[in-house]
């Protein structure tokens, strides 16, 4: 399907009736769609879950943006990626499929454009939570969060990120405004159950409806 020039992004809805408010999973690098779904019914069981694919393919997967050889991150197609997502984002209001504004659940890869979103567009986002978060740095000024709630979660043995990746994300969106918790837990790149159940009353918290 072709939207505004755009390819629509592959994706899957769960609990597409629920009146609640709906929740966005974008997932990390290597994977897809599927990656996240049991996350979505774990900490969300009765809310309309939005999985989408990301539209590089990475890997044996896929990803929301490319990263270059050095593994540094691709400003530019990051950007190009944001402006895709929110095609993407508009079109599922123009089918009714999105009547709420979203919270944005992000993983690794995902939660990157997830902050990307977040700070670039916040008037289309609840809120986020971001796992595994690393904040480049973007070439536009910053917007004001206005509150909105976004929880951190940071790994003290990520294998992938460095210690400071999740907390440059938590001081620039303090900075924006947002309400934002922090937790950092003893774990690797991987979610933990911990994490989930802490994600779970993070969203029962701040989005109860």
């Amino acid at each position: 399907m072709q939207i505004e020039g755009i390819a629509m992004l592959h994706h899957v809805i769960r609990r597409a009736g629920s009146p609640k408010r709906p929740l966005i999973f974008l997932h990390g690098s290597g994977q897809d769609e599927a990656s996240l779904d049991a996350l979505a019914a774990q900490v969300a069981p009765d809310r309309p879950a939005i999985l989408p694919r990301g539209a590089v393919m990475w890997e044996d997967g896929y990803a929301f943006f490319r990263r270059r050889p050095d593994r540094s991150i691709d400003i530019d197609d990051l950007l190009q990626q944001r402006a895709n997502v929110l095609i993407f984002l508009a079109s599922l209001k123009r089918a009714r499929s999105v009547t709420r504004r979203p919270v944005l659940i992000g993983y690794s890869n995902g939660a990157i454009m997830a902050e990307s979103l977040l700070r670039g567009s916040p008037e289309h986002f609840a809120g986020a939570a971001l796992i595994r978060p690393l904040s480049p740095e973007l070439p536009e000024p910053a917007r004001d969060l206005q509150g909105k709630p976004v929880l951190v979660l940071s790994a003290s043995e990520d294998e992938r990120r460095a210690r400071e990746d999740a907390e440059t994300a938590r001081d620039r969106l303090l900075i924006a405004g947002a309400d934002v918790e922090f937790l950092e837990t003893s774990a690797g790149h991987a979610l933990t159950d911990k994490e989930a159940a802490v994600l779970s009353a993070w969203l029962t918290r701040h989005f109860p409806d």
